[in-house]
């Protein structure tokens, strides 16, 4: 997973990049008549639809940087009978990808900012009264 919610998986062979940015998560909210949260459950819980899994698929495989039309011929041969549930778990991974991103990320400040807070803020400040 990175900062920008793509995660780089092996799937169908190669390993490809993945990312569902607020277009495609826009247009994956339209395809399938239900908000990624609501599409994230369903792959979790065992409810989904088969437009859930491909949709998830083509839309962040386009946002990861493939050719519509390449992706679209990925879906139609790798989202079949047989291979359903192991690409229900991948679906998953890439949709929690752009809901999470990077848990390892720091949420607000830089990090670099955040040492010269904390020291700014634990170090005693010099007296600005004058002594009489």
């Amino acid at each position: 997973m990175s900062r920008d919610g793509s995660c780089e998986l092996v799937w169908a062979g190669d390993e490809r990049r993945f990312r569902l940015g607020l277009d495609e998560l826009f247009a994956l909210q339209d395809k399938c008549d239900a908000g990624p949260a609501e599409i994230a459950s369903r792959l979790r819980n065992g409810t989904w639809r088969l437009q859930d899994i491909q949709e998830v698929f083509r839309l962040s495989l386009i946002g990861g940087g493939e050719e519509a039309k390449k992706a679209k011929s990925l879906v139609a041969e790798h989202i079949v009978p047989g291979k359903l549930q192991s690409n229900v778990l991948i679906a998953f991974a890439i949709l929690l990808s752009a809901l999470q991103g990077d848990e390892n990320d720091p949420v607000g400040k830089d990090q670099a900012e955040a040492p010269a807070s904390e020291a700014t803020a634990s170090s005693p400040q010099p007296s600005t009264e004058t002594a009489q």
